[in-house]
């Protein structure tokens, strides 16, 4: 009986065995399938370990083979996320082929590309080659960009009317951030008086209008008008200014702007200017405004309404938030920094949201059976400054509005953040606030001090 209990108790132990053996192999194929899949579960608040819906996009839609070649050492400790970055970019596509050469082994091959510097990248395609230092998914995928697509796009920024500035003097007035965004994105960047030229730049993609101060003179508006009808596209970014000329000419394509303000009380940043807010909503049925997954932060919004077209058709693009208001009361620009925005709605005279402050239209011949030019109009100039363009989906916003006009609708896309949610950046509207508020300084002490009452009165009664 023994000797069968002993044998027993054996048998257990072996099958105890054999089955966690089974489990660990089980769970090491398991690993292998997925490392070898590329799949992964990213709990991390940045993502940081999974490419982007826009890297994800750009890789699925290569039609060229793309090499990408890491320059690395052995004792780097960069080399692990290097590594990582490299694979999961191979593995989101068929059309990338990577090789990674440790240079203190391979000193010949290093000498052969020219690279002298340890953690380099060289991505090549069909002749064409980029090199950098320091690689990020940005950059990976910036590169790749840049060498399938090495026809550059124009990009001109209208001036000679106060418009903001492409070279950095402050962060509000200055555009320095989006013009390194649109030449990472294989743009190439220019300056156009409309005024001192003849007529628009023939190679002109993308005309950008970006915060005039004075309005545009009848020849300027002629020669703005000849070129969207010959096929150009206008992204106008405008501040509550007078503009009465322009104005005209848009409410011609659909766009009417209204001399008015967004406010909005619960949307805006908590302790901060009334006339910073989130606008939350993107519409659905436009690639831009159904791309705009994060909201995006403006300040000193004007509303921008649609409206009956001579020579096109109008559709809103973002709008704000249900709680906010416009208001032909002007006085709050008028207000000190900490004053600024503030207003009550007043029924009869205000307007109850969600406003609509971006709309982009489409500009028809004449016969209205052809499309022949594009125009996206927002009523901010500061959400594309260097002060606001790396927070939340703003540079998207900016940036995927150049590609719909330009016609790149495939650069469409959710990018990575540029600023580590969090770290960098960390947003709390009026109305978050206010329920964190309550929360930890009512609610939680309440709920303590019923407790202690509960336990009290259960002690004292059932003694």
């Amino acid at each position: 009986m023994a000797g069968a209990a002993v044998s027993t108790a054996q048998r257990q132990w072996l099958l105890l065995a054999i089955g966690t053996v089974g489990f660990a192999g089980s769970l090491v194929v398991a690993q292998v399938i997925l490392a070898a899949r590329g799949w992964r579960l990213d709990l991390t608040p940045a993502k940081r370990y999974v490419l982007s819906d826009y890297s994800r996009q750009i890789l699925d839609g290569l039609d060229k083979d793309v090499k990408i070649t890491a320059f690395l050492r052995s004792d780097d400790p960069r080399n692990r996320d290097i590594e990582d970055l490299i694979k999961r970019v191979g593995l989101a596509s068929k059309r990338v082929r990577h090789q990674i050469i440790d240079v203190n082994r391979n000193p010949a091959v290093a000498r052969r590309y020219g690279v002298d510097a340890y953690g380099s990248i060289v991505v090549e395609c069909d002749g064409l080659r980029r090199d950098f230092s320091n690689p990020s998914e940005e950059l990976v995928v910036a590169a790749i960009v840049q060498v399938v697509r090495p026809a550059e796009r124009k990009v001109y920024f209208v001036s000679g009317h106060g418009e903001r500035k492409l070279v950095y003097s402050d962060q509000r007035q200055s555009y320095s951030s989006a013009r390194a965004a649109l030449t990472t994105e294989r743009y190439a960047v220019g300056e156009v008086k409309l005024l001192a030229e003849s007529d628009v730049p023939e190679d002109a993609d993308v005309l950008i209008l970006a915060g005039p101060r004075t309005d545009l003179l009848t020849s300027e508006l002629l020669r703005l008008d000849a070129y969207l009808h010959r096929g150009g596209a206008l992204l106008a970014l405008l501040d509550p200014t007078p503009l009465p000329g322009l104005t005209s000419l848009l409410e011609r394509y659909g766009i009417k702007m209204a001399d008015e303000i967004v406010l909005d009380a619960e949307n805006r940043l908590s302790s901060g200017d009334y006339l910073t807010m989130l606008i939350p909503h993107g519409a659905q049925q436009h690639p831009v405004g159904r791309r705009l997954t994060t909201p995006a932060l403006m300040s000193l919004v004007r509303p921008v309404l649609t409206g009956p077209a001579v020579a096109g058709s109008s559709l809103e693009l973002v709008r704000s938030a249900e709680q906010s208001w416009r208001t032909p009361d002007l006085t709050p620009l008028r207000g000190g920094e900490r004053e600024a925005g503030k207003g009550e709605f007043v029924e009869g005279r205000d307007t109850r949201g969600p406003v609509p402050v971006g709309v982009s239209a489409l500009i028809r011949s004449e016969d209205g059976e052809k499309v022949v030019g594009k125009v996206i109009v927002f009523g901010d100039a500061d959400f594309a400054s260097d002060a606001f363009l790396g927070y939340l989906g703003n540079r998207d916003l900016f940036l995927n509005s150049v590609n719909w006009l330009a016609g790149e609708e495939a650069m469409i896309g959710v990018r990575p953040p540029s600023k580590a949610p969090g770290a960098e950046q960390f947003f709390v509207s009026e109305t978050q606030a206010r329920t964190a508020f309550l929360l930890a300084t009512v609610v939680q002490p309440l709920v303590v001090l019923v407790l202690g009452v509960a336990v009290f009165v259960y002690r004292k009664y059932s003694a």
